[in-house]
């Protein structure tokens, strides 16, 4: 992924470098939306069917152009970073600070941020209310723009899937006799055909409308699913960084507990060894297993336990969290329980 040049931080999508993904995003939304006008509009039978058609295309093609130059111009940092003058970039350096952010003050940008900001990397900045960095639009997406991102998604996939149709029953049409209702007779006459208002042959009409009915479906699958993704997550209040931070953090403890199962069965295997909990009494181990999540903010208040307790300690960038896998006294099974924000000196 592209980085910004030493010094410098990302403003908007159009700050150098540009991303490859962002370049295919444009090629294609450039591609349907000619092909749509100087392609399939100029294939229809009727006057008044063309101009129907230009009409019902624009409603979704105009508003989708203004929202995504809107989107992509704006910049979705912290207000904190862009009052302060763009100054020389500050290398974070891990000996010196354990996060990014610590105590909601970024050591990279040099300025206090709200709660749920997050640098990103790529565009060198925090984020206010961060939910992911988008290659396809090469910027993030974050509280100030989240809404029209969404917005901009439920435009591609009306405007994809109206596109999919109209090359499908031209697709259909240009096959059919002229005594068929489903006949394409194209406005210019008779079997003559155009690409990009080209006069061609009907066999370059068909694979051109079909290539357009492929490109269209195919965004149509990819936006849709992209769609309702944000669409469950905004009904379990939830962002899409704290989505791929609780799927890491779930793989990491299931990794944990399989080990610790792995353990005890090879012990039953072996009728030689000491008992189980007189092992964990003398020594407790704690792995190490580093995650990436930030602004944990919840404090709960320390639980003993009469268990063996095993922890599984995250190392973050912008916050601390601790896991403890805990195993039964009665039963030779694995509970995990979580644990609050603990300091990193504090005992169990």
């Amino acid at each position: 992924m592209s980085t910004p040049a030493l010094g410098e931080r990302r403003v908007n999508a159009y700050t150098l470098p540009l991303h490859y993904v962002q370049l295919i995003a444009i090629v294609v939304m450039a591609f349907l939306v000619l092909m749509n006008y100087f392609t399939l509009c100029v294939n229809i039978p009727t006057h008044p069917w063309q101009w129907l058609n230009i009409f019902l295309s624009s409603i979704v093609i105009l508003p989708l152009f203004i929202v995504f130059i809107t989107l992509t111009y704006i910049d979705p940092a912290e207000d904190e970073v862009l009052a302060k003058s763009r100054g020389p970039r500050t290398d974070f350096d891990r000996h010196k600070h354990t996060h990014v952010i610590t105590e909601l003050y970024c050591h990279v940008c040099a300025v206090q941020v709200t709660e749920k900001a997050k640098h990103c990397s790529s565009c060198n900045k925090c984020v206010y209310l961060f939910d992911h960095h988008c290659i396809w639009l090469n910027t993030c997406v974050g509280g100030k723009n989240y809404r029209m991102f969404l917005f901009m998604l439920s435009l591609v996939v009306i405007g994809s899937f109206f596109l999919f149709i109209n090359s499908l029953l031209q697709f259909i049409g240009s096959f059919q006799d002229s005594s068929s209702l489903l006949s394409l007779r194209p406005y210019y006459g008779a079997y003559r055909y155009a690409v990009l208002m080209i006069p061609s042959s009907k066999a370059a009409f068909q694979v051109m409308v079909s290539l357009i009915a492929f490109v269209s479906i195919v965004t149509w699958g990819l936006t849709i699913y992209l769609l309702g993704f944000h669409i469950y997550l905004c009904y379990y209040g939830m962002s899409t960084y704290d989505y791929v931070v609780s799927q890491r953090i779930n793989r990491t403890v299931n990794q944990t507990i399989s080990q610790f199962s792995q353990f005890s069965l090879n012990y039953q295997n072996n009728s030689s060894s000491k008992p189980l909990k007189s092992i964990f009494q003398k020594r407790r181990r704690s792995i190490q297993i580093g995650v990436d999540v930030e602004h944990d903010t919840m404090n709960r208040s320390k639980q003993s336990y009469d268990q063996d307790i095993f922890t599984v300690e995250g190392n973050h960038r912008d916050s601390a969290r601790r896991l403890q896998v805990c195993r039964s006294s009665t039963e030779e099974a694995y509970v995990l329980r979580g644990a609050s924000q603990i300091d990193n000196g504090s005992s169990q």
